[in-house]
């Protein structure tokens, strides 16, 4: 891809024909490389700049903020979009204005803020009519009709869809003519699901007709290729055969949206399949795999919450970016206006030097009173996201600490079977033992069971106690007030929270096994910590370890997982080593794994929390936190505890 931009770069061409040439590589590659489309989107802007081509470099601008939004940066994305409008109505460029602002709608709908969405659609809409251009016209109505669709005002999106269809089929395009077929059916059935008439031969012509346009949406998909949103169809298709009660076809539906969520890694379309088929099997009385599907649905759920976190904090930060943007296009335009109304002032008053100056400064002081009153409402504005953001970061960090108790209390429960089993056993031989003292007769034999029995009782006591012990430990470390500091034996920490994590990873992978080698040093000082903090950074080093190990085993069958936790007085302080021999830490990021929320694992697996919070609670208690790695042989976390 490099070499690509260098050979045009290089070349004897003319400038303009060379920024069009890096636009077309972007075009080339955005469906299917991003990255690559954004260096190239780069290379034209810089170019563009360069050499002031100004109309190239609104293109470019836009073409930027294009491979931002598909690279899911929206706040990025939005900042060039605003930056490309502004350029293109100033030289303008018109049809530029008109996809700008129909992708400034689309990212405010992927973000569900419809009434911010529907107001630059329509600002588009009017451009495309102005402009006579019937393919963008139908796209535009048809985002106007998906925008009402998030709003629930289901009329007004069944009368843009309505339209859409009509331009559609004018148009004879297959792709937009299926699209719209489609989110027309689903209104439709939106539209019956909302009516309170009661009348179920009306119900019934409804769904038919709502079936007629989704079943015919999926052929043409199915037939011309087409992907997008073709899980959305399957869904709906299930819902509508659910309402039917024609439940095996709503299996197949959902079934079919399940493979396409997972192929389109839509996480939404998923969940919303899991619950489905969960209804379906329950249904058809198969209350095992329905119980099944609906665990999985919860388990979605939590990541969804993640996104909508996550899509908070990007509504708020585009708010603040296109009120920024505002603020400043104002005092630029009053800035324009003062200096004009200066230059008129002056040609007008050569005569009164003292009235022109007054009327100067009065004008000045005017634009920097406006001025003012807009910084003030900015900051504001500003104060209250940062508001928004530090309460969405609370939260998250409330989910890391209960993700961390979910792991300690699988690995107990593991833990605890052990002894309660033994309990059990000697309960059932105890009673054994009983019957044959009533049955014998001779004494020898009598005193001979006695003696088992004692023991069996000694041995019911002990497992008794260490399972006392285990559940202490966990109500200990649930606890959420702050604790005082207490020397602390690193080796029975180390040695417990291992054992707990290891359990947890096996409790959800049964397949996984895990050589592990302990080099304590016995005679080690004591450490003055937070028992229960530290506990929480030893279980999130042990099972981010583990999760390492696993991946490798995955990718790689004949390997062995191994993994070594050492202890060491070095003086001035203790050290505990955590190595395994998993997949490894890439040096590009190895820079990166303590800030807070950057994760390296899949969507619903982590919040990035974990290591930065286990960072924060070693340099609490006056220590260091240090990594080593080599991408695919191993991984080293080293804790310096002060003595």
């Amino acid at each position: 891809m490099k070499d690509s931009i260098a050979v045009i770069m290089d070349g004897d061409e003319a400038d303009t024909s060379k920024v069009s040439r890096l636009i077309g590589l972007f075009n080339f590659y955005k469906a299917t490389e991003p990255e690559q489309a954004r260096m190239a989107a780069e290379s034209a802007y810089k170019l563009a700049l360069e050499k002031n081509l100004e109309s190239y470099k609104a293109k470019s601008l836009a073409c930027m903020g294009h491979a931002a939004y598909i690279m899911d940066r929206y706040t990025e994305a939005l900042e060039y979009f605003v930056e490309a409008l502004q350029l293109s109505e100033s030289l303008g460029l018109k049809r530029d204005q008109g996809v700008i602002l129909r992708n400034i709608g689309n990212i405010f709908l992927d973000q569900e803020m419809p009434e911010q969405a529907l107001s630059y659609y329509q600002q588009a809409l009017a451009i495309d009519r102005e402009l006579k251009s019937d393919v963008d016209i139908a796209k535009e109505l048809l985002n106007i009709s998906s925008a009402y669709s998030v709003t629930v005002k289901l009329d007004s999106a069944y009368f843009f869809c309505s339209l859409a269809l009509e331009k559609a089929a004018m148009l004879k395009d297959t792709f937009i003519y299926a699209q719209v077929l489609g989110n027309l059916g689903i209104i439709e059935f939106y539209l019956d699901k909302s009516d309170s008439t009661g009348n179920s031969y009306a119900h019934r012509e409804k769904y038919d007709q709502a079936l007629k346009h989704i079943t015919e949406a999926e052929r043409l998909f199915l037939e011309h290729g087409i992907v997008t949103n073709l899980g959305v169809l399957y869904l709906n298709l299930g819902d509508i055969y659910l309402e039917r009660k024609e439940i095996a076809k709503a299996t197949i539906k959902y079934s079919n949206a399940l493979e396409n969520a997972r192929m389109m890694e839509s996480i939404d379309d998923e969940r919303r399949a899991y619950l489905g088929l969960s209804t379906c099997a329950e249904l058809l009385g198969n209350t095992v795999k329905a119980y099944d599907y609906l665990k999985k649905y919860n388990a979605l759920n939590d990541t969804i919450f993640n996104l909508n976190s996550s899509r908070k904090q990007n509504q708020l930060m585009m708010n603040y970016e296109l009120e920024k943007n505002k603020v400043l296009l104002k005092a630029d335009e009053e800035k324009k206006e003062a200096v004009h109304s200066a230059e008129l002032s002056k040609q007008r008053s050569q005569k009164n030097i003292s009235i022109a100056g007054f009327i100067i400064v009065f004008i000045l002081s005017f634009i920097m009173l406006q001025q003012y009153r807009q910084k003030n409402k900015s900051n504001k504005k500003l104060k209250e996201a940062m508001q928004h953001l530090e309460q969405t970061q609370t939260q998250l960090i409330h989910q890391e600490k209960m993700a961390s108790l979910g792991m300690l209390t699988a690995g107990i429960a593991h833990e605890i079977q052990n002894p309660l089993n033994f309990v059990t056993n000697f309960s059932e031989s105890s009673m054994d033992i009983i019957k044959e003292i009533k049955e014998e007769k001779d004494e020898n034999e009598k005193q001979h069971l006695m003696q088992e029995l004692n023991m069996n009782i000694e041995k019911i006591h002990n497992h008794g106690k260490r399972a006392d012990t285990i559940i202490k430990s966990m109500l200990r470390n649930s606890h959420g007030h702050k604790e005082d500091k207490r020397l602390t034996n690193i080796n029975k920490v180390c040695d417990e929270f291992l054992m707990l994590a290891y359990h947890s990873i096996r409790a959800t992978n049964p397949e996984f096994n895990c050589t592990i080698e302990k080099k304590f040093q016995h005679d080690i000082p004591k450490v003055n910590v937070m028992a229960q903090e530290i506990t929480r950074v030893m279980l999130n080093l042990f099972t981010n370890a583990f999760h390492a190990l696993k991946e490798r085993q995955q990718k790689e069958p004949n390997f062995s997982p191994l993994i070594t936790i050492s202890t060491n007085d070095a003086g001035k302080h203790v050290n505990v080593v955590v190595r395994d021999n998993g997949i490894g830490i890439p040096q590009a990021i190895r820079d990166k794994i303590f800030q807070p929320f950057f994760t390296t694992k899949k969507s619903g697996e982590g919040t990035g929390l974990g290591l930065s919070i286990s960072y924060d609670i070693i340099k609490a208690h006056g220590g260091e936190l240090k990594v080593q790695s080599k991408e695919g042989e191993f991984t080293e976390f080293t804790i310096q505890f002060p003595v």
